[in-house]
């Protein structure tokens, strides 16, 4: 008769931490999630531990295993704070676009995430800045930067908006705001937005 294992949340973080390393691949997790849920000499007492494995398990009707996502898995073992959602999927921020636009009184304008946004090469930086012209074919009309603004032709770079999800979720609130308003924020809580006129007239 096979000893019970009981599985602690250091098991799985110990699992993350050798992804990260790069010591193991996307296959392993699925393998792992398997054994631990079809073996019977495996045991936990554990919600959070149940939601990840069976996330693991089954990565193509859940979240991918990424980089990102892994992060976002050990963090959630250590603080059963959990942030997938925001970094994956687009509609769960469509509440928080509306809400920032009433409280900035500008028409609720979503964006078709599939379109481009124009970055600037270093999003992860603070504070960051955003502002919308109208938009061009293929574009959204946004164009976000961090450090100070330039006019070189290649200070900003085309990515598919929903890319900023894996990045920067929090700037997704913003997206929704109307042709010709800005916003300046940081990771700190700091908000700022406003209507600027000369935005919604481009040559």
């Amino acid at each position: 008769m096979n000893k019970e294992i009981k599985i602690l949340r250091s098991d799985l973080i110990a699992k993350c931490d050798q992804y990260l390393n790069g010591e193991i691949g996307e296959k392993d997790f699925e393998n792992y999630a398997w054994d631990l849920i079809t073996e019977d000499h495996f045991d936990w007492d554990d919600d959070v531990i149940s939601d990840i494995l069976f996330q693991w398990d089954n990565p193509l009707i859940n979240f991918p295993i990424t980089k990102q996502n892994v992060k976002l898995w050990k963090h959630q073992l250590r603080t059963d704070e959990n942030l997938l959602e925001d970094f994956n999927l687009w509609n769960v921020h469509i509440d928080r676009q509306k809400k920032v636009c009433e409280k900035y009184e500008s028409k609720w304008n979503p964006i078709n995430k599939k379109l481009k946004v124009g970055i600037s090469s270093d999003p992860n930086s603070d504070p960051i800045h955003g502002l919308r012209h109208p938009q061009e074919k293929g574009t959204t009309g946004w164009y976000i930067w961090t450090g100070e603004y330039s006019e070189s032709g290649d200070f900003f770079k085309p990515m598919c908006a929903e890319h900023l999800l894996q990045i920067r979720p929090e700037l997704i609130k913003y997206l929704g705001l109307d042709i010709g308003y800005r916003f300046l924020i940081d990771k700190n809580g700091y908000e700022d937005v406003w209507f600027d006129e000369k935005l919604k007239n481009v040559e």
